[in-house]
């Protein structure tokens, strides 16, 4: 029993420090795509795929712009989370 509290606090703690999808996806439709912030990283955005959320990088330098779906100057992009 207090290994599986350790082993899911340790999961818990691992998957918050490394950041997440803000949201949920909704169900996957091959005409529409959903783009979702970063929960830590203004450098990341998630897009929503078949099989669930897909890390994408934006290039370096720039931030991910919710308001508008792209990665731009940081300045533009009114980024709060680092």
């Amino acid at each position: 029993m207090q290994f599986s509290t350790i082993a899911i606090a340790t999961i818990a703690f691992a998957s918050s420090a490394l950041g997440a999808a803000v949201g949920v996806c909704p169900p996957f439709r091959e005409d529409r795509h959903t783009l979702l912030k970063d929960s830590h990283d203004c450098g990341v955005f998630w897009k929503c795929g078949p099989r669930g959320p897909v890390k994408i990088n934006c290039p370096p330098g720039l931030h991910y712009a919710p308001h508008h779906q792209w990665c731009d100057y940081p300045e533009r992009a009114y980024c709060q989370r680092k």
